[in-house]
């Protein structure tokens, strides 16, 4: 390997006591080696949906006490990013009382997290953030999407975090869609210029009800649709996970099902100007394959994480990584005796050190959580 790794090794971590099932579905975000925060979800004893966050200190995980909003009927966490060993923001939704799903927003001090209130459309329900992204502990960009009661459409929902309050950004939906959902984002900051740039990434659902590549981009001031590609052939296309190296470079990740009904992974690059397909590898045999998440740690080395399924249906853990000039597949591993395992993100600090989070179902049938590292 001419970045000197030696591969992927399973992470020993913990899950919380009485838990049901539990799972770091939520992302990863890595300031250094041996800095990193997960989180995700657990259904806890008595069958309800938490928050969940775990710690990588170097040399183990260990579990965050998080809160959940009160009365909250489920709550999870969807997204993480952190700036600094103290200082993170986790994005969610969470179900409340009246049974309705609104936005959730926690923040990581360095000692404890808390949440932080975050605003739902007015005219919208079942608000939920599935990505953020932050510039510094000031400056936090979340994306999903909420359901507008006005037009019976799901659309587009964007939410700024300036160090003092959430506020949500008007967003633009494609003309014609009936359904429009943001699942990744990836800020960059220009000092020459003291902006912040934003790229968000995810699908929404034609005038033909085809669901198709979407991106926006954030650029100081308002957010615009950019024109993304879609395989010729393609029945269904969704990009999940975005990272920029830069404010010109950006790489985002997901699934297309080609003509054949095949659900294969998906990459596309942005160079400034436009986007382009790359091509990616799906493994022999697979039936269906997807990256969910990825980041690049340069404009010249990516990785990729996610799932594929065997032609007997068991689901098996994914990597691929991009060296500048085409995209290869990784050799994750999958614990001994797992019905089931995928990652769902992964970060990494530089060429040689990443990590990749997710959940796998044991051999008693339990779902239980998963971490990786590749140095």
């Amino acid at each position: 390997n001419v970045y000197g790794w030696t591969g992927w090794s399973i992470q020993s971590t913990p899950n919380p006591a009485g838990a049901k099932a539990s799972s770091l579905a939520g992302g990863v975000s890595c300031t250094s080696v041996a800095a990193c925060t997960a989180v995700g979800h657990y259904e806890n004893s008595s069958g309800i949906e938490v928050t969940l966050a775990e710690r990588w200190n170097g040399t183990e995980w260990s579990i965050q006490s998080t809160p959940n909003p009160t009365g909250a009927k489920s709550s999870g966490l969807s997204s993480v990013s952190c700036t600094s060993s103290s200082a993170c923001t986790a994005v969610g939704h969470y179900v409340n009382s009246a049974g309705t799903e609104v936005s959730l927003a926690e923040v990581w001090n360095g000692t404890s997290w808390s949440i932080q209130s975050t605003p739902n459309p007015s005219e919208g329900t079942h608000s939920m953030l599935n990505g953020v992204s932050c510039t510094s502990s000031t400056d936090c960009t979340a994306v999903g999407s909420y359901v507008n009661n006005l037009l019976s459409l799901k659309l587009t929902l964007v939410e700024h975090w300036n160090g003092t309050k959430w506020t949500v950004q008007s967003t633009p939906n494609p003309t014609g869609a009936t359904e429009d959902v943001l699942y990744g984002v990836s800020c960059t900051y220009s000092a020459p210029t003291s902006t912040t740039v934003c790229t968000a990434t995810g699908a929404y659902k034609n005038s033909s009800s085809t669901e198709v590549t979407l991106a926006e981009y954030w650029n100081g001031s308002e957010w615009v649709i950019q024109a993304t590609p879609n395989p010729t052939g393609a029945t269904r296309d969704v990009l999940y996970g975005v990272s920029c190296a830069s404010t010109t470079v950006c790489t985002a990740t997901g699934a297309y099902k080609n003509n054949s009904g095949t659900e294969v992974t998906l990459a596309e690059r942005w160079n400034g100007n436009e986007w382009s397909i790359q091509l990616t590898t799906n493994l022999t045999g697979a039936v269906s394959s997807y990256l969910q998440g990825v980041s690049c740690s340069s404009s010249t080395t990516c990785t990729a994480t996610g799932y594929y399924v065997n032609s007997s249906g068991t689901t098996f853990t994914l990597a691929e990584h991009w060296n500048g000039t085409e995209w290869s597949v990784q050799e994750p591993l999958n614990p001994t005796g797992a019905q089931a395992s995928h990652l769902n993100d992964v970060s990494c600090t530089s060429s040689t050190a990443c990590t990749a989070v997710g959940a796998y179902t044991n051999s008693s049938g339990t779902t239980v959580t998963l971490a990786e590292g590749y140095h």
